[in-house]
């Protein structure tokens, strides 16, 4: 399998969360090729019973994705790719775009030609192939010890490749998730394990028998994704993250993959612990990351930003 945010039926499992559809636009060029998967939904404004749209990225990343271009030419093919989205855009009634680039694939760079990018921080993850020990290279002074600590407590991880369905977790998540971070119904992971399970893997930690934390990853490109993860908070004190993702860690450099992409970003690393957590597990490794905007019809982006103003509706702006 490619990249997991190329892949549409992964941008398909948020359509509803988004409130909109998960399309792909499709460019062929002797430069190369250009895969865009965005969601699309309408904007709160009608002008002349015309409905209009906004295009969001689906949850991760993404952004325009290149392929078959040499290094030189990519700005070149974004470029031609941009003068054909905007005609798609012009057509399809969609007047602007925000994006969320791939860090690690790097794609922002060749489109700042055609995006107004913004760098907010950066994207965390564990590099398992450059350190013979990623745990202890990787892995912080204080992380490490809350990792043997809950080991020696009697804390045990447990690796599940390809599930056959995602039930258990959803009923750990519905159990432990904090109200306002429910954004996940069944459905979601009904889909996402018939989907998916080719490329789903569960870790679990487990203490005395009950699972105390889940977490739910995709491993796709030889790379490893957090995506989800919950514990039980009765049981905080015993470090199940820790444990979980040194076992991803481990599980992850028997098995030749590349990187664990555990993400996070932020533009003051301050303001959050979130931040401070992920970056226990990188202390070497980490990637720029950046979003995009474009307005794709100006002329209607106008005509709408004027309705607001009168008082009509509501609508953002960012250009």
């Amino acid at each position: 399998m490619g990249d997991l945010y190329v892949d549409q039926s992964f941008g398909r499992l948020y359509e509803a969360m988004e409130n909109g559809t998960c399309e792909a636009f499709d460019f062929f060029h002797a430069l190369g090729t250009v895969k865009h998967v965005f969601i699309k939904r309408e904007i709160p404004i009608r002008m002349g019973g015309k409905v209009f749209y906004e295009l969001v990225t689906p949850c991760g990343y993404g952004g325009p994705m290149i392929a078959g271009c040499k290094e030189g030419d990519k700005r070149k093919l974004v470029y031609e790719f941009a003068l054909a989205f905007e005609r798609y855009c012009k057509d399809h009634h969609i007047v602007w775009e925000y994006v969320r680039f791939h860090p690690v694939i790097g794609n922002a760079e060749a489109c700042a030609d055609c995006y107004d990018l913004h760098y907010i921080g950066e994207a965390f993850g564990t590099d398992l192939q450059a350190f013979a020990d990623p745990v202890q290279e990787e892995f912080s002074e204080s992380a490490k010890r809350a990792v043997w600590k809950a080991l020696e407590a009697g804390v045990e991880y447990r690796i599940t490749e390809k599930p056959k369905n995602l039930h258990q977790l959803y009923k750990f998540y519905s159990s432990f998730a904090d109200k306002g971070e429910k954004k996940f119904k069944a459905d979601f992971f009904w889909e996402c394990g018939k989907s998916f399970r080719e490329q789903i893997v569960l870790v679990e930690a487990v203490y005395k028998g009950q699972v105390i934390g889940m977490g739910l990853n995709f491993l796709a490109n030889n790379i490893l994704h957090t995506h989800l993860s919950v514990v039980d908070p009765s049981f905080c004190y015993l470090s199940p993250e820790h444990v979980m993702h040194f076992g991803l860690t481990l599980w992850g450099k028997e098995q030749g993959v590349d990187l664990l992409l555990d993400g996070s970003w932020l533009i003051d690393p301050k303001a959050t612990g979130m931040h401070i957590f992920k970056k226990q597990f990188s202390q070497n490794t980490s990637f720029k990351y950046c979003i995009g905007q474009r307005v794709w019809d100006r002329g209607v982006y106008r005509k709408l930003c004027g309705v607001a103003e009168n008082g009509e509706t509501d609508v953002y702006s960012f250009a």
